[in-house]
């Protein structure tokens, strides 16, 4: 069985292949493209699909080469808008903000693309282990792709880092220079203003244009290039008002939080989310971002309790946002996938779920028992194999609930097969009789077993590994499955409690067989020893076994039943007390070993006699 594990394995390893981390990693990489490329010039090209794979190898190998040694470009912010030293402008102000935002945007940007590139890592991952002799071809093209991303995976993570300290910086800026802004309340609350009766001016527009569109519908089932290019003009005149009226709604709340009014400075922050949900996608995350730089802004100046105050919503949406992304931020990757708090308490609550319900079929199947529909030893077997399978599925599914690759479990399966073989062998093995045991019910609860002459008693208990026996001294005794596999054991309760036992006993010579058999037998039927006494199928019967030097040997050869059967030393002991009293009552004679000692006299020789009478 090892042997045909190992050449299972092997056959594997054979028709499998690694990622080459080579191509990214290590300190000969430059040197090893050039291995690589000198096998790319020596492949001959066997069609047109040939030559564009030749063609794409030499191009990624050519880019790897340029991403060993990347140089990480940031754009830089605007500092110069915002000088510490003299007065600042609200225009100004506001264009550092949004390249603030714009470089918030690609820090978000980068994190899509890693996540993006660890989707086509582990597709190529998986397209590497699992090639096939007829795409062994494109075994380069995969490595080299694969080696690409992980490459520009390892520089955008550079590049956020870069980003990261620059952002950082840019906030700290923002805050200092806050107080240096000159800001026209006045001028801001009256732009608002026009601002809204032009929102009005081209909502009215917008119907008039989408009733205008609905009237040509109507007869014609289409409408005109001239409508269509209107209503795309309104919408965008539309977006960039609402655009306008939310940036300028963000600069009259930092103006009234600059002479600390917080109360409605937070006001008119939070009311600008109201026109969030107007925007289009790109203006929504662009807005979002230049709020969350400001909150933290205002939690600075104004303090979280104000904040949280001025808006319950908003603060609980900032909670649960804050939250949720806490939740799914990744700890570690593995297998080409981020694995978060939130991937961890899936899978502890499908185990948790898993294995209550498993507990759960186990108690109902045994409660059958007291309802006397099924066996206790059957509901223990249904309950064990069924506990273990609901097990075995809820591990399942909690791995593959946060997607790891379960395609390869038969090669972990066999990789661990080996160790078990020389390590865990007896444990598998009665693992193994155990599962035998639990199908097969050749030895059930409660059965009277015999193992060996030293153990023998009820089975108690049937696990997976061992059963408990215990002895009708009370001794639980734990016996690995393999041995009732390997070794014969006596079920004395496999079909039915029914044994016939021999009971041996002795009388002295003289005494009449049939006498003997009278006695024991009449004496027997009266007798309030529990036995079977059907006459045709269980016949009681006293046999003559032997004429020993002492004494006539005989058995009675009886069938018991029941409890009888459980304890064959204090059935065989109450036999024995039986058959004693009988034969004093009948004063038959219970022998004992004798021995006649004859003592010879020897003759003494006449010559010795002539001698004396000299």
């Amino acid at each position: 069985m090892k042997s045909l594990i190992f050449l299972f394995l092997l056959s594997l390893s054979l028709w499998s292949a690694d990622i080459d981390i080579r191509l990214y990693e290590g300190n000969n990489t430059v040197a090893y493209h050039q291995e690589v490329s000198k096998l790319i010039d020596q492949e001959a090209p066997k069609d047109q699909t040939d030559i564009e794979r030749i063609a794409t190898e030499r191009m990624i190998l050519g880019k790897l080469g340029n991403m060993l040694s990347p140089e990480t470009k940031v754009d830089s912010l605007p500092d110069s808008l915002l000088p510490f030293d003299q007065n600042i402008s609200s225009e100004n102000y506001l264009s550092f903000l949004n390249a603030l935002t714009h470089a918030y945007a690609t820090i978000d940007t980068l994190k899509e693309e890693q996540s993006n590139m660890q989707s086509k890592r582990k597709y190529l991952s998986k397209s590497i282990k699992d090639i096939t002799t007829e795409d062994k071809k494109n075994l380069l093209l995969y490595q080299l792709q694969y080696a690409f991303y992980k490459l520009k995976d390892k520089n955008d993570a550079l590049s956020i880092k870069a980003y990261e300290d620059l952002v950082k910086k840019g906030e700290d800026r923002l805050k200092k220079t806050l107080k240096q802004v000159t800001f026209n309340i006045p001028v801001l609350e009256k732009k608002l203003t026009d601002i809204n009766t032009e929102i009005l001016t081209i909502q009215y527009e917008t119907v008039a244009l989408n009733l205008a569109k609905e009237r040509e519908l109507m007869h014609h089932e289409t409408f005109s290039n001239t409508l269509s290019e209107k209503l795309v003009a309104n919408h965008m005149e539309m977006m960039k008002t609402l655009s306008t009226k939310i940036d300028y709604t963000l600069l009259l709340s930092l103006a009234y939080l600059q002479i600390n009014e917080n109360e409605k400075a937070l006001d008119t922050f939070n009311s600008s989310k109201s026109d969030l949900d107007s925007l289009t996608p790109e203006l929504i995350k662009h807005y979002t971002l230049k709020r969350s730089i400001l909150t933290t802004l205002f939690k600075e100046k104004a303090g979280n309790v104000a904040l949280a105050l001025s808006n319950v919503e908003q603060s609980a949406e900032n909670l649960y946002e804050y939250t949720y992304n806490k939740l799914t931020e990744s700890l570690f990757v593995f297998n080409e996938r981020n694995i978060s708090i939130m991937d961890m308490l899936k899978v502890v609550l499908i185990l948790i779920l898993g294995f209550m319900l498993a507990a759960f079929y186990k108690r109902k199947i045994m409660n059958l028992v007291t309802r006397d529909k099924l066996s206790y030893s059957s509901a223990k077997v249904i309950s064990n194999s069924g506990y273990y399978i609901l097990v075995f599925i809820t591990l399942l599914t909690a791995l593959n609930s946060i997607g790891l690759d379960l395609t390869n479990l038969g090669l972990v399966a066999g990789a661990l097969s080996i160790g078990i073989g020389f390590g865990l062998q007896t444990v598998v093995s009665n693992l193994a009789a155990g599962i035998i045991l639990m199908f097969e019910r050749t030895i059930r609860l409660g059965d009277y077993i015999e193992v060996s002459d030293t153990i023998r008693g009820t089975v108690s208990d049937m696990k997976m590994r061992s059963t408990t026996v215990t002895t009708n001294d009370n001794i639980d005794v734990i016996i690995p499955n393999s041995s009732f596999i390997q070794n014969n054991v006596i079920n004395w309760t496999l079909e039915n409690d029914i044994r016939r036992i021999h009971i041996p006993f002795s009388v002295a010579y003289g005494t009449p067989n049939e006498k003997v058999e009278e006695v024991i037998l009449g004496e027997l039927k009266d007798s309030q020893i529990n036995y079977v006494s059907k006459p045709l199928k269980y016949t009681t019967l006293v046999w003559m076994t032997a004429m020993g030097s002492s004494s006539v040997d005989y058995e009675l050869v009886v069938w018991v039943k029941g409890q009888s059967t459980l304890r064959p030393s204090g059935t065989k002991s109450d036999f024995l007390k039986f058959i004693y009293a009988v034969l004093n009552k009948h004063h038959i004679q219970i022998p004992f070993p004798q021995l006649d000692l004859h003592v010879k006299q020897a003759e003494v020789p006449q010559e010795n006699n002539d001698l004396k009478l000299m």
